[in-house]
């Protein structure tokens, strides 16, 4: 054991350091030097040590502390005092237990505290280090060791039961989406070893727990599947469905719903998990026998089609839009074959167009069909080719009946179609290519075509009405919020829900985002929640806790991805702008292209709803997207292109010139 030294002063500071200290926040606040305890009998003083450590190695200002020592409680005029008195009381317990040679521990930095050491030494900073690590390894062994070791460190909530629960949810958040995080990565990294049958009690618990979380949901229907139970891993699906329905008026997300349409196509036979969901950032893979191999339906080559709703859950508003949808397809002198619903990303097309379809789909007797064609999405977008295998397959056309070549597919397609009025809503187009040759034949059929791109060539080249999608009106969205926060809480707060609903664009998907996180925190106020939006990365708070995948942002970057580079990089240099509105002269000033280029440009973000233009040379942005095209501009990394804000200008040149050259 290394000798224990004294403590040391340095003029009015007291700083305390130790040896061999070990500290524990998760679950419970624990200290202890070489491996003895040191007792902390005060609640008070174990939680500030703890709300020290938290933010270890950064300046607490003592208002703050005080704050947050007496969360739910009136502060006492005496707070500055109590809060004095329990450092000191906290430095004299370690007195005499420490080593003249390590860092100080407790610092009085201006007019508040701040606590150094080595983070290693305390659990909670072990394990965001240890998930960090397991986030980035190369293998899912790897990934495995790692993770297990992070979820050994965590034994609780944060600041167990020594703080209130009010503090708790403020300060635990953050550090319970990454141990969410951590679980459902570490039971993906199994399944890819092809430990399915060892999760199938552990997924079955964590669904219980987080009947919401869709990624745990699709990794217990994974491991069923895995293990041959085919019917339970459909219905944790109808389950998960029905909950996401019932409590927050989501339907399931296109992964869940893509795993149900593939144990349904695979004809009971569970074939390797499709990598396209989960497990192909590691080297490893689990396959399966040849003769399992062998049961792959024709269908299964091409992308599945996701499962259709009955209708879209928890539905508001958009009633102008139906009845437009309605004269369009009924019209005194004749009605269109088909209706786009064009928009910005989270505007509601998909919601809208299922909501039409379950409305008026008894029109149709010759049945109501819905494709995801993947035009925005993580997945490759979907050739007319591939839908009309799978719609073929849907209606029963055997595989070995089933042609290859475009057209006699499209002859079968017709064919099958012929005689009976459809509805066939085409989601997800990313152009009007892609949409046009799969209109419906027959006479009376309709298709609802929605897309992020304007699809303005469907107006030249078919007989389409048009529906431009906006954000919703302030009482449609203040229903939303009513609709799933509940009347109670929103009733309680309506200034803090206008502004929450204005903070979030007025966006469906944004508002549904925000509302089911006040969903999971119950105890936060609206306005909390408000506060959060207006002061903090506003994108980052709009995400599903425990799902980052399920947020306005990374909806956003896949309208971006489909830009072609230079594009790119000019929907960047929008975030440089110091407002989300300007003219094309700002423009050419900021990036030094010429007005014809910068008019280019700015044509092709408008035909995917990125930017708005007027018709006197200025445009817009709406706020959420100016928010994520600042935050592009402000990362350094710069992954696709490697340049920063700074080189620009340059870097747009550069791309001209190259083009010119070509």
């Amino acid at each position: 054991m290394p000798p224990l030294r004294t403590l040391t002063r340095r003029g009015d500071d007291r700083r305390m350091e130790h040896g061999g200290g070990d500290f524990k926040l998760l679950g419970r606040i624990d200290a202890r030097i070489d491996g003895v305890p040191v007792k902390i009998g005060r609640r008070r003083e174990r939680l500030l040590l703890g709300l020290l450590l938290l933010d270890m190695g950064h300046a607490f200002p003592a208002r703050r502390l005080i704050e947050l020592l007496w969360t739910g409680e009136v502060v006492p005029t005496s707070a500055r005092a109590s809060l004095h008195a329990h450092v000191s009381r906290l430095r004299g317990l370690f007195q005499g237990i420490v080593a003249d040679s390590q860092e100080p521990i407790i610092a009085s930095e201006g007019a508040g505290y701040a606590l150094h050491g080595d983070p290693q030494r305390v659990d909670v900073h072990r394990f965001r280090s240890l998930a960090r690590r397991a986030d980035l390894a190369s293998s899912a062994a790897e990934c495995t060791a790692l993770l297990d070791r992070a979820l050994g460190e965590w034994q609780g909530p944060v600041l167990g039961g020594d703080g209130p629960q009010e503090l708790m949810d403020r300060l635990g958040s953050g550090l319970n989406d990454v141990y969410l995080s951590a679980v459902t990565l570490r039971a993906e990294a199994r399944l890819a070893l092809g430990q399915h049958s060892s999760l199938l009690e552990e997924l079955a618990q964590l669904v219980q727990e987080h009947p919401h979380h869709e990624r745990i949901a699709l990794l217990r229907m994974g491991v069923l599947y895995r293990s041959g139970q085919r019917s339970e891993a459909l219905s944790v699906y109808e389950e998960t469905r029905a909950r996401l329905a019932a409590d927050l008026g989501l339907d399931p997300g296109p992964d869940l719903r893509r795993a149900q349409e593939m144990i349904l196509l695979a004809d009971g036979m569970p074939e390797e998990w499709p990598r396209g969901l989960f497990g192909a950032r590691w080297r490893e893979t689990v396959t399966v026998s040849a003769e399992r191999s062998a049961h792959r339906t024709t269908a299964g080559a091409a992308p599945p089609v996701p499962f259709v709703p009955p209708s879209a859950a928890g539905f508001t508003g958009r009633e102008a839009e139906l009845h437009r949808i309605l004269e369009l397809s009924q019209g005194a002198r004749h009605s269109v074959s088909a209706v786009a619903i064009v928009g910005a990303a989270g505007h509601g097309k998909t919601a809208l167009a299922l909501e039409w379809a379950h409305r008026h789909q008894g029109r149709y007797p010759g049945g109501l069909e819905i494709v995801d064609l993947q035009g925005y999405s993580a997945r490759p977008v979907l050739s007319p080719a591939e839908v009309l295998r799978t719609l073929l397959t849907r209606r029963g056309i055997p595989p070995e009946r089933i042609p290859h070549g475009m057209a006699e597919l499209t002859s079968l397609y017709h064919s099958e179609l012929a005689g009976s009025p459809s509805l066939l809503v085409l989601d997800n187009a990313v152009s009007a290519q892609q949409a046009l040759a799969l209109l419906p034949p027959a006479p009376g059929s309709l298709a609802l075509v929605t897309s992020r791109n304007r699809l303005s060539n469907l107006l030249v080249t078919a007989d389409v009405g048009m529906i431009q999608l906006g954000p919703l009106p302030p009482d449609d969205a203040h229903q939303l919020l009513r609709h799933v926060v509940g009347a109670d809480r929103t009733e309680a707060e309506p200034r803090a829900t206008a502004e929450l609903a204005a903070l979030c664009g007025h966006s469906p998907l944004a508002l549904r985002i925000a509302a089911a996180n006040m969903v999971m925190h119950p105890r936060c106020r609206i306005a909390d929640h408000a506060q959060a939006l207006r002061t903090d990365n506003r994108l980052g708070c709009l995400a599903i806790f425990g799902d980052r995948g399920s947020s306005v942002g990374s909806s956003l970057a896949l309208s971006v991805r489909r830009l072609e580079h230079e594009a790119q990089v000019f929907f960047r240099a929008l975030g440089l702008l110091s407002a989300p509105v300007a003219d094309r002269s700002a423009l050419e000033r900021l990036t030094g292209l010429p007005r014809a280029r910068v008019s280019d440009l700015l044509d092709l973000l408008f035909a995917e709803h990125l930017v708005h233009v007027d018709g006197a040379g200025r445009f817009h942005l709406d706020e959420l997207t100016w928010q994520y095209a600042r935050l592009l501009a402000m990362d350094d990394t710069h992954t696709a292109t490697g340049i920063g804000p700074c080189s620009l200008k340059k870097h747009i040149n550069h791309l001209v010139c190259a083009a010119d050259d070509g």
